[in-house]
């Protein structure tokens, strides 16, 4: 993550994979990122979440699959 200054760390609750997915400036995640990660490594389990997408926030759906690391700061 050396080269991934302004994203902090989130762990991804189905693999437990850490990914840097957390954009400190915005203090929001890196739902793109994040999405990506779903997609290829968890397409059947993410599917129900897709859904919610149209009329939810995509970026608050998305880390109910996803938790911040430990010991991070905030922006």
């Amino acid at each position: 993550m050396a080269g991934l200054p302004d994203l902090l760390p989130v762990r991804c609750t189905l693999c437990q994979v850490i990914l840097p997915g957390w954009l400190r400036v915005l203090d929001s995640p890196h739902s793109s990122l994040l999405l990506h990660h779903l997609g290829t490594r968890h397409r059947d389990a993410f599917r129900p979440y897709l859904k919610r997408m149209d009329t939810e926030c995509i970026g608050k759906v998305v880390m109910e699959l996803f938790e911040r690391v430990e010991g991070t700061p905030h922006a």
